[in-house]
Formats: C-alpha cells, structure tokens, sequence
C-alpha cells in the first residue's frame, strides 16, 4: 500500500495519458479541435528546435522575474512589519497591487519598456511582489508575544530578535509565497510574450493559434504547465531543506 500511495502520482498521469491517447478516437474527433497526445508529440518534435528555444526564452525571463519580484516584496514585507507608519502607508497599495489585472497591465508595460526581454521581467516582477510581500508581513507578525519578552529581558536588540526568531519562525509563510511566485513567474513571462515578443512560449502559443496548429499549442501549454511545477518543487525541495536544517 505505501508503493502505490508514492506512485499514485505517476499511475494517474499515466491513466490521463491513456484516455487522451484513446478519447478523441473513440469520439472521432478532429484533430484541430482535441489532438491524440502522439499527434501532439510528433508536432512538438518536428519543429523541436524552435520549441526548445522558446522554453529557455520563457525560463530565463520568469527566473529573472521571480527573483526580482520576490527580493522586492520580501524587502517590503519586512519594512512593513518593522515600522507602524510604512504598513500604514504602503499596506493598501500593496493590497490594491494584487487587483490589477496582468492581462491589462501588460500591454503598458511593453509600451513603456519596449518588446524586448525587460517588458516581460518587469510583468514577471509585478506578479511575484504581493504574494511574498503579503506573507513575509504576516510571518513576521504572528508569534506569542512571550517571545519578544524573553528575548528583550536578556538585551536582545530589535535587528536580533527581527533575525534570530521572527525571521525563522516565518520560514513557512516566505516559502509559501515563493511557491505560489515559482508558478505565477511563468504565467506572467507568457502573458507579457502574449502582447509583444519574437520568441518564448507565448510567442510559441500565437504562431500555434494563427496557423490553427491545435497539436503544437497543446504542446506549448503542456511544457508551460511542466515549467512552472518544475520552479514550483524546486522551491518545495529548498524549502524542505531550509526548514529542516534551521536552528
């Protein structure tokens, strides 16, 4: 029983798999509306080159993206616990942030930043600032009050206790929000290459859309899907490492 519970994962992809393989042809359906997984296959492998190219375009501008967006809102999210006057300034524009549509915002960006790779890192950066912002703020927030008191009544200074307790005891909260920035980075590196770009996957995605080479767009979407679980558990994997290992 614990062999199947680990390989339960892999036994329903593969099941997936199946179904999609065997479905549109027991349903004859046409291949610009459900393409077979081995139609798509074989339509991502005879343009290959091209694909891996627009994958690595994509990577490099989300892992540009996530790791300013992510240093900027940890950045905030500390200045925000740490001073009553920079949460109260800055906590609803942090908030009102997270309202604004990246579909919307992207085709401003592109305008002010041109269609090159800043465009997309910025968009990037934009959706990873309020995750970690916000749960940076409310991990250095939450703890038993006991704590600050034992460790000022022994001297500890503030900038002390900010990194020798707050700080570990909001690992979870951080990890939490560079989870949801591992995934978030590639949707909006595709969103940005959706308004302007010459090569990426959302690029990928629109030549696919144009030419109605359905089999190639599901393969665009399904190695966009594979990259951002990819960033996501490797995010899973350092935060596993982090938390275990601090003291």
């Amino acid at each position: 029983m614990k062999l199947l519970y680990k390989i339960s994962p892999i036994l329903f992809l593969l099941i997936i798999l199946m179904l999609w393989e065997l479905l549109p042809v027991l349903f004859n359906t046409p291949v610009y509306v459900f393409p077979r997984i081995s139609e798509i296959y074989q339509s991502v492998i005879s343009v290959k080159e091209a694909v891996i190219n627009n994958a690595f375009t994509t990577l490099y501008e989300a892992i540009l993206g996530f790791l300013l967006g992510s240093f900027v809102g940890f950045a905030t999210g500390i200045l925000m616990a740490e001073s009553k006057l920079f949460e109260r300034v800055f906590l609803p524009y942090v908030v009102g942030s997270n309202a604004i549509p990246a579909v919307a915002l992207a085709p401003l960006v592109v305008l002010w930043f041109g269609h090159g790779m800043e465009s997309k890192v910025i968009l990037v950066a934009f959706l990873c600032f309020f995750p970690l912002s916000i749960n940076t703020f409310r991990g250095l927030c939450e703890y038993p009050a006991i704590y600050k008191e034992l460790f000022f009544t022994y001297g500890a200074k503030n900038s002390e206790f900010l990194w020798k307790f707050k700080m570990r005891n909001a690992l979870p909260y951080i990890f939490s929000g560079l989870k949801l920035n591992a995934t978030y980075s590639v949707v909006g590196a595709i969103v940005a290459e959706f308004v302007g770009s010459t090569s990426g996957l959302g690029f990928g995605m629109l030549q696919a859309t144009y030419s109605i080479n359905t089999p190639r767009l599901f393969g665009y979407i399904i190695i966009a899907c594979a990259m951002g679980l990819l960033m996501y558990y490797l995010m899973l994997l350092i935060e596993k490492y982090c938390l275990t290992n601090k003291k």
